[in-house]
Order: structure tokens, then C-alpha cells, then sequence
């Protein structure tokens, strides 16, 4: 609007600025004519007067004297009508009056206020046209605005019955309304990929913190939730099982939960989606439940659950089964935030793993204060690993006919800065789920080594130690090479060497057995297996691998009065080291009735508190001095 306005006034302004201009100049014309007039009239003759007017302004001039009488030119009606009127004067004297028409004609077609009129008239028009087809445009811009605001990634696409009259804005918003529709697809794709575990089709980690957001909202003490995590155990132990056998387990498990889950949901009658499941990794899972009633109730589910977990597997044509452990943290008693809960959830979860013959743990507040306990020890373990601070003492082994020391077990110990002892049930299983034992049998086995060196430096060269070789430390491919190492670094003879192995061990890989000890045995390092008759022995099997001593487990010997079958598996176990050509090596005996059964028995060798319990290195070598005096003698 505002500029038709300007406009329009600029060119009324131009065309009143040329028409003034035309005519201040026809006047300064008419002027000089009547001035030239003037002298003629004063000073000529008529005819003068007719030749000037004739020659200047031919049929647009007349010339009167002062009376009104014609004195030269021609009148026309126009000349009378339209005509100026100019003095013919000098000095004060008037001869007369000339009327002119304009020399320089006007430069407008019509009057001056008639065309501003019309310009005026037709800026409104088109201002009232422009202003129509402006709020069109406008109208139909708004309506393809909101669709595209209203039609948001989490809307529907909206309803407009409105028509779009023009063709170019029709066919923006048939663009926008596909592309529109595209994102809604891409949108839901990615919504899908983002909170759902593709391997599973379970919920993820996302989607299991939106859902625990919502239990912990409509859940209370009346009426509480459950969050149970759950792990499935060996599955990251499998390491030579291949990525698709991996996958085919992970599939079968998820659809064993959320098949029990339903069954639980119809028992229940409660929706199907009620209790969602989630993968969390390659062996976790996460269960969500609510209206189940009390800790019991939710106990009996979750008993259920691990149960159905256990049950065996057909993967890859074969049947395998696997450990199950669930941590449980009820909502909203144990958090108010998934955090929180999730956190809860995998304390008790851990300690359900560590607990003997557990395989499930609620959440209780007291797990905190031992995960931190727990949390603390592991650091001081791996700083005293750092510091070498483990040592070995000795506990001597006493040949049941002579009753001389012949050998010694080099137990693990952890020294404090105060000088105080650790026993080794206090840091073992620590080191084990940290993974620091490997390092501690090392540092306890380089030490033992050197100790057995300086004694038998000292004269005593028939007297062996022990050391004990842990499952993960035979899964290390430098073992052996550690082992010669610690010998060779010593000084220590190879048949003082005595390497104590567990029954489990040697009956699981038995080829490894072979592979390991093999250059070791051809040495003269002896092979002892160690709690034998606690495990699930293939005595077939073990009589094929290189062992040389039998160690019969303190639970038999302390159990020898006071269980009958005792004394037999003890004879037993006896009967077949001497058909087999070993030694044998009672440990745990505590009292003389222990000893003289065992020496009744033909045990070759005992150890434990009723002669000696485990002692320094110093206190051994005074212990085996006074033992041998009278041979030393």
C-alpha cells in the first residue's frame, strides 16, 4: 500500500512539476511579444503591429488597445476563451493588452486535478486487487504451514478440506505431504532400531530405562515392581564358539523368556505386553515385573524363571546347557530412578554369583557396604600384587615311617606393611575374579623356589616343595616356561620340585596335562594331584596321566571317626596309589588317632597341625635342623 502511495504522489508531483514549468515558460514568450508590441505600437503603424503578431503568433494572439478596441491579430473564440491576458506597457505607460493562447502547449491530456483524480482512482483499485490476491497467497501459504508444523515426526498427518486454488502451491504440498509421510516411516524405523536389541527383537538398555522410568511411577509400597537381571554363565567362556553359534543361543534364551513371561501373563490375566524382557549384552537379561503380589511371590517367579533358563539348549544339533544367576531389586523400595535401580539389580546379581549354591539375591542395602568392601580389597590385592607382597610359608610333610620332614607345601600368604598375615581365603577368590592369580602364583612359586634352593644349599637336597597350580594358571601357555624359569633362576634342582594340581584340571583337558608337563617331567619335576576324591574321577583316565602322588583331601581325614564311609574311600584311595606305583600324601590331620590310621593304612606321607602348621621359610629351615639333628650329627 505504501508504495502505490508513493507512487503515486511522485508522479502527480512530475507531471504538476512539467506542467508548471510549461507554463511560466509561455508566459516569459507572451512578455517579450508584448514588449516588442509596446514599441511597435508607440512608435509603427497598425500593419507593423499585424506583421509582428502574424509572424510570432499566428491565429493564437490578439492585441487591443486600452478601450477594447482590436488593434492587431485574429479573434477566435478560443483566443477569448482560453487566452492570458498580458500588459503591453513600459515605464509605467499601458498602450494596450495582449491575449495569448500558451506558446509551449500543456504536456497533460486532461486537466491537471482530473488526472490526479484518475492516477488516485487507480492506485486504489490496484492497492484493493494486490491487497485481494495477497491475503490468497497468504491463506494458502498459512494452510501449507501448518500442515508441515502440525504434521510433527510424532503426529499423524493433519485433515484440511480446505482447497489450494493455485497449481504451484497444490503441488508443494503433495511434495511436502510425501516427504512428510517418508520421515513417519524413517522416523518409526529408527524409534525401532533405537530402543529394541536387533538381535533379539528384545528392548535395549534405552528402552529398558524408559520402561523402569514408568514402573517407578506407578508403582509403591502396596503394590510394588520388581526389576530382575539376569546372567546366563559360561557363555563368555566360550571363546572357540563361532559368532553364529553365539547368536542361535542368544535368540533361543530371549525366546524362552518371553515364553515364559506369557505362559506367567495368562496365569495371571494380565496383558501380554505387561512384563516387558530385555538384552542387555551377549549373556544379560532384564525382566520387568508389577502386580505380582509380595518379595515371596516375585522369589517364586524368579526361581521359576532361572529354572526354565537351565533347562538344556538344542544349538547347532547339539544339546548345552548353561549356569543362570538373577539379581533383584524391588521398585520402588531399593530406588527412585533407573539408575539406581539398575545398579541395585547387578550388586545383588554379583553377589548371588559369589554366594555357594545361590543362584539368585534380592537387594539389600548391607551388599553396598560389602561391594565396597569388596571393591577396596581388590584394590589393596592388585597394589600388593604391584608390590610383590605375597610369600610363600611352609608346611612340612612327614614321612609316616621315619618321621622325617621330606618335604614341604608352599602356601600363598599376604604380608601387610604392619607385618600382620592375610590368609589366602580372604584374597584367593578375590585375585581369581580379578584376575590377579596368575601373578600371585608366580610371585609365590619364584619365592618357594628359592627358599627349597637355600635349604638344600644348607645340606638338606632330599627335601621337596610343592607348589599349587591354579585352573587359570594352567590355562596360561607360559606356564612351563615360568616354571623353568623360577628353577633355573633359583638354583633349584628339577626333582625338588613338586607341582600340585587339582582333580578337576587333569580330568577336563588331560591333553593339555600331557602338553604341559611333558618337558617338565622329563626333567624330574614331580606331578601330584590334589584333593583327589572331591570330584567326579575317571580313574581309568587318571591312571593314564603322568602323576607321581596322590594328595587325599582333609575332608576324609577329619571325617575318619566320625564317618563310616570315610575310612573306606581313605583304604580305597590307598589301595589304588599302590597299585598304581604312587606316593600318597595325606593333608589335614590334626589329632595321633588320624596319624596312626594312616600309618596302619600304609600312607607314605602326611601333613597338617598335629605336626606342624605352615611356618616361614627361617622357622622351616630351624624346624628341619632340629628334625635331622641326629643324622646331621
Amino acid at each position: 500500500m505504501i508504495a502505490f502511495i508513493v507512487a503515486s504522489a511522485v508522479s502527480v508531483l512530475f507531471l504538476a512539476a512539467a506542467e508548471i514549468s510549461a507554463s511560466e515558460k509561455s508566459d516569459v514568450i507572451a512578455g517579450r511579444v508584448a514588449d516588442g508590441l509596446y514599441f511597435e505600437i508607440v512608435y509603427g503603424s497598425r500593419a507593423d503591429v499585424d506583421s509582428m503578431l502574424e509572424r510570432l503568433a499566428q491565429g493564437r494572439a490578439a492585441a487591443f488597445s486600452p478601450d477594447g478596441t482590436l488593434i492587431a491579430g485574429t479573434v477566435s473564440d478560443d483566443v477569448l476563451a482560453s487566452g492570458r491576458r498580458y500588459p503591453i506597457a513600459s515605464g509605467g505607460s499601458v498602450v494596450g493588452e495582449l491575449v495569448m493562447l500558451r506558446t509551449i502547449p500543456g504536456t497533460l491530456a486532461l486537466p491537471l486535478p482530473l488526472v490526479i483524480g484518475v492516477i488516485l482512482l487507480i492506485s486504489v483499485v490496484a492497492y484493493l486487487v494486490t491487497n485481494f490476491f495477497g491475503q490468497l497467497v497468504a491463506q494458502q501459504t498459512a494452510q501449507i504451514a501448518g500442515l508441515v508444523s502440525q504434521a510433527t515426526l510424532k503426529q499423524s498427518l493433519p485433515e484440511d478440506d480446505r482447497p489450494i486454488l493455485f497449481t504451484e502451491f497444490r503441488s508443494l504440498r503433495a511434495a511436502l505431504l510425501r516427504q512428510i509421510q517418508s520421515l513417519h516411516r524413517e522416523n518409526d524405523r529408527l524409534m525401532s532400531a533405537a530402543y529394541k536389541d536387533e538381535r533379539t527383537g528384545l528392548g535395549n538398555v534405552a528402552e529398558l530405562t524408559r520402561q523402569l522410568t514408568q514402573f517407578i511411577s506407578r508403582s509403591s509400597f502396596e503394590f510394588p515392581s520388581a526389576y530382575i537381571q539376569i546372567d546366563i554363565e559360561p557363555m563368555h567362556h566360550n571363546g572357540d564358539q563361532d559368532t553364529a553359534f553365539a547368536l542361535e543361543l542368544q535368540t533361543a534364551i530371549s525366546r524362552r523368556i518371553s515364553g515364559l513371561l506369557k505362559d506367567q501373563l495368562t496365569a495371571y490375566s494380565m496383558p501380554d505386553d505387561r512384563w516387558p524382557a530385555f538384552a542387555l549384552a551377549s549373556d544379560d537379561f532384564g525382566v520387568l515385573v508389577d502386580q505380582i503380589g509380595s518379595r515371596n511371590e516375585i522369589n517364586k517367579f524368579a526361581k521359576l524363571l532361572i529354572t526354565r533358563l537351565k533347562e538344556p539348549y538344542a544349538i547347532g544339533g547339539k544339546k548345552v546347557t548353561f549356569a543362570a544367576f538373577a539379581g533383584i531389586a524391588m521398585i520402588p523400595e531399593d530406588g527412585q530412578t533407573p539408575q539406581d535401580i539398575r545398579k541395585r539389580a547387578y550388586t545383588a546379581l554379583v553377589q548371588a554369583r559369589r554366594k555357594e549354591g545361590a543362584d539368585l539375591q534380592f537387594y539389600s542395602p548391607k551388599l553396598d557396604r560389602q561391594s565396597a568392601a569388596r571393591k577396596r580389597l581388590e584394590s589393596e590385592v592388585r597394589t600388593a600384587v604391584e608390590q610383590n607382597a605375597f610369600t610363600p610359608v611352609f608346611q612340612p610333610k612327614v614321612d609316616l615311617a621315619t618321621g622325617k620332614i621330606v618335604g614341604a607345601e608352599a602356601l600363598a600368604r599376604w604380608q601387610l606393611e604392619s607385618g600382620r598375615i592375610v590368609s589366602p581365603g580372604v584374597f584367593i577368590p578375590v585375585a581369581e575374579s580379578c584376575g590377579l592369580i596368575c601373578e600371585i602364583g608366580e610371585q609365590i612359586t619364584r619365592k618357594a623356589c628359592m627358599g627349597a634352593a637355600k635349604w638344600a644349599d644348607l645340606g638338606y637336597r632330599d627335601i621337596s616343595v610343592a607348589v599349587n597350580v591354579s585352573p587359570r594358571q594352567f590355562e596360561n601357555d607360559d606356564l612351563g616356561t615360568m616354571l623353568i624359569d623360577s628353577m633355573t633362576t633359583a638354583g633349584l634342582l628339577p626333582r625338588l620340585l613338586q607341582l600340585e594340581i587339582t582333580e578337576s584340571v587333569a580330568v577336563t583337558d588331560p591333553e593339555r596335562l600331557r602338553d604341559v608337563v611333558a618337558p617338565l617331567k622329563s626333567m624330574g619335576v614331580r606331578l601330584a594331584i590334589d584333593d583327589f576324591g572331591t570330584g567326579h574321577s575317571n580313574l581309568a583316565m587318571l591312571g593314564r596321566l603322568p602323576f607321581d602322588v596322590f594328595k587325599i583331601d582333609r575332608q576324609f581325614i577329619c571325617n575318619l571317626h566320625t564317618d563310616k564311609q570315610a575310612p573306606a574311600i581313605v583304604e580305597m584311595i590307598l589301595g589304588m596309589a599302590e597299585a598304581l606305583g604312587m606316593e600318597t600324601v595325606a593333608e589335614g590331620v590334626e589329632t595321633e588317632d588320624q596319624q596312626q590310621f594312616l600309618r596302619r593304612r600304609g600312607c607314605d606321607q602326611y601333613q597338617g597341625y598335629f605336626f606342624s602348621p605352615p611356618v616361614s621359610l627361617d622357622k622351616f629351615i630351624e624346624m628341619v635342623r632340629r628334625n635331622r639333628q641326629p643324622a646331621a650329627a
